[in-house]
């Protein structure tokens, strides 16, 4: 008979995070007490470790102990990836280091994603980050637009510097992975000093 864990790590594996609300519903059959009590047995053990709260692993044993999940895992899965579903995507110096268009590491996370119903909140942070602010997207994210979103986001809230070739070549290589038909049919969701930003790249050949 298989266990609690062994259900589990088949469904979602080891050292990988999963969700509080992915186990209640891969539980629906019992009530939220009965699979809470489940969680806390299974800690008790050893099989199922807690990251934060609303958030498990099923870790493995190293040299050095019980493994542990990373900042970045937690992130991705709680607000950028439902599944196979692109559902956000790092914004903010966060993005443009991404990018390529700043080599600054910021300590403040921030991230765009459909699961914020707000502007902007700040959510307590782990992973190592001083400060985690999440953004509800201007437009839903998914996998066709999420390139020219980020895009849209780096021309609207850096300054880019159009004369400096490494920035140039970054934000061109976005471009070229956003499309320029999918860039402007996303700029509708965005302010007017946008338009303004699109009108400098079009001067600057950034789409060519």
């Amino acid at each position: 008979m298989e266990t609690f864990t062994d259900i589990l790590k088949c469904r979602f594996g080891e050292n990988t995070p999963i969700l509080i609300e992915e186990i209640l519903d891969e539980f629906s059959a019992i009530s939220r007490q009965a699979v809470y009590k489940k969680i806390d047995a299974a800690m008790a053990e050893g099989s199922l470790a807690r990251y934060d709260r609303g958030v498990y692993y099923l870790p493995t044993e190293t040299r050095f102990g019980k493994s542990s999940l990373l900042g970045t895992q937690v992130a991705t899965k709680r607000w950028l990836k439902s599944g196979n579903e692109i559902i956000g995507y790092v914004s903010g110096f966060n993005l443009a280091n991404e990018a390529g268009i700043s080599d600054q590491v910021p300590n403040t996370l921030e991230v765009t994603t459909n699961k914020e119903c707000t502007r902007l909140r700040e959510v307590k942070p782990f992973g190592g980050w001083k400060r985690i602010m999440l953004r509800k997207p201007r437009r839903p994210v998914n996998a066709r637009n999420v390139n020219a979103l980020r895009f849209l986001d780096l021309i609207t809230e850096q300054q880019i510097q159009f004369y400096d070739e490494y920035e140039f070549e970054a934000l061109k290589r976005l471009a070229r992975k956003a499309g320029r038909t999918m860039i402007y049919d996303c700029s509708a969701s965005y302010p007017g000093r946008t338009a303004k930003k699109l009108a400098e790249c079009e001067r600057y050949r950034v789409f060519a």
